[in-house]
């Protein structure tokens, strides 16, 4: 009851001092300083840690005990070095995920008691959020918090499209103000699910966010979008959750309800494939991290590369080395290590792209990197990728690499011979990962035929959901590469 009377006489002695002071009630409709000085930080660190990285579920419904939650070796401050000594400039932590465990103890009412779900409940009762905002201002980082809307442990089930209850929003909004009272200095908001929502529940939440933290920047996710439309408003940032600006560049002038807005861009993107920690998750390599990293700085948009830690409450030593090279390499472009392949990012067409989507786009199966893939259309009688490698090149070794299991059944491998493409090596049984040497060929143009294979069910699939059916995919390939071998 006491912490109760204590958090009340803080919140209304805050909103007291607000009162006469003026703060905006929308984005901004041109670039000001605030603005400024967030594109300026450039780079940032995305931090993924709740219930989450304990369960080994990556859309926790929070049906876990609190107990789960039991980081051994929590350092909260390593996590923050780290990005400090990755060159980023700023962080942004999951404060509550989709499970609805809260990283530090939330004194808000809900069902007639005082919210439990929280690390307050576990045996490691450290305030996470507390320890990472302090160890921001030590290393001179700026702090952002994400909260997530979806929460099938508080509304009662998993709903993704449904409005929220005005109950819930309760909840919802007395948790955003006790994290905008408690702690100072938030530079960047995420709501995540802002669908849920509506567009007078967001103003809301944009109003009371900016009138307790009038630096703090909003975003609401955008999804798998390039920033080129606005999906939830309102918004001082926009998002594109691995997904880049068109390479024309983003554009952050945006006209909204007649009006002429700056919106400038975030993409956040893995540094493995998870956004939660997750066993055998490897990194993706320095070269495919350096493009991201060198494609928002072309385009125009900040970086938040996520790094999630682990179970023991640490970002892995293998997550700490790849943020060094990349370091290194974005200081010096000199030490980015040159391609192997032939066929290293150079322009590729393909028969079709799964769904469209952006995170399996064509030239992942060029980057030299298993953590990427390009999947075609399910349901076709064959798929085919053709490579120019913008001049002859000689070669004769050829890799092919097929991510989660083996689908595909026959490949055929050609070459383009003036306008007639040759064949120079068939595989009718291939089981998922291809080294073959061949006579000697000569070529620009090549192309992989897959001529037979298994439509599959595969739950690695970024839009795979729990209650929801598992994605079905078409052929996918993790690697194309030619060699000539001396």
């Amino acid at each position: 009851m006491q912490k109760q009377m204590l958090l009340f006489i803080v919140l209304t002695i805050i909103a007291l001092s607000c009162k006469n002071k003026e703060f905006k009630t929308e984005p901004a409709t041109q670039k000001t300083s605030q603005i400024t000085e967030w594109e300026s930080l450039n780079y940032g660190m995305f931090i993924h840690f709740s219930m989450n990285t304990f369960t080994g579920f990556e859309y926790d419904e929070g049906q876990n005990p609190t107990t789960t939650y039991e980081p051994v070796d929590l350092d909260v401050k390593q996590w923050v070095r780290t990005a400090k000594q990755a060159g980023m400039e700023y962080a942004v932590l999951t404060v509550k995920h989709m499970s609805g465990f809260c990283l530090w103890d939330s004194k808000v009412m809900w069902k007639g008691k005082e919210y439990d779900y929280d690390v307050e409940g576990s045996n490691y009762k450290t305030d996470v959020v507390a320890e990472f905002i302090t160890a921001c201002k030590e290393e001179g980082i700026k702090p952002g918090l994400y909260y997530c809307i979806l929460d099938p442990h508080n509304e009662g089930k998993i709903d993704w499209e449904s409005r929220v209850t005005d109950e819930y929003f309760d909840l919802v909004k007395g948790q955003i103000e006790e994290l905008h009272t408690l702690y100072n200095g938030i530079s960047e908001q995420w709501i995540d699910i802002p669908s849920k929502l509506s567009t007078e529940q967001r103003f809301e939440l944009y109003g009371l966010i900016n009138r307790l933290s009038p630096g703090c920047l909003i975003t609401c996710n955008n999804g798998f979008s390039d920033g080129v439309k606005v999906q939830n408003w309102p918004v001082d940032l926009v998002n594109g959750e691995r997904t880049l600006p068109p390479a024309s560049g983003h554009d952050p002038y945006k006209k909204i309800n007649g009006v002429d807005y700056y919106i400038p861009m975030e993409v956040c993107q893995t540094i493995s494939q998870n956004w939660f920690w997750m066993p055998n998750d490897p990194p993706k390599s320095v070269q495919t991290l350096n493009y991201w990293y060198q494609q928002c700085q072309e385009r125009g948009a900040n970086f938040l590369l996520n790094v999630p830690p682990d179970r023991n409450g640490r970002i892995p030593d293998e997550f700490v080395s790849r943020l060094k090279e990349l370091n290194e390499v974005i200081d010096n472009p000199n030490l980015l290590p040159l391609p192997k392949s032939l066929t290293y990012r150079n322009e590729i067409t393909v028969s079709s792209t799964w769904h469209n989507r952006p995170e399996y786009r064509p030239d992942y199966a060029l980057d030299e990197d298993l953590t990427t893939r390009w999947i075609a259309s399910e349901g076709l009688s064959e798929a085919w990728m053709e490579v120019d490698l913008k001049e002859e090149r000689k070669f004769n070794q050829l890799k092919i690499v097929e991510p989660y299991g083996s689908y595909i059944k026959e490949l055929e491998f050609q070459y383009k011979y003036g306008d007639i493409w040759k064949t120079f090596f068939n595989e009718d049984d291939f089981n998922g990962n291809l080294l073959q040497d061949f006579d000697l060929v000569s070529a620009r143009y090549v192309r992989i035929i897959i001529k037979r294979y298994t439509d599959k069910a595969n739950r690695h699939n970024v839009v795979s959901k729990p209650k929801s059916d598992t994605p079905i995919e078409g052929p996918s390939i993790s690697e194309f590469q030619l060699f000539l071998r001396v």
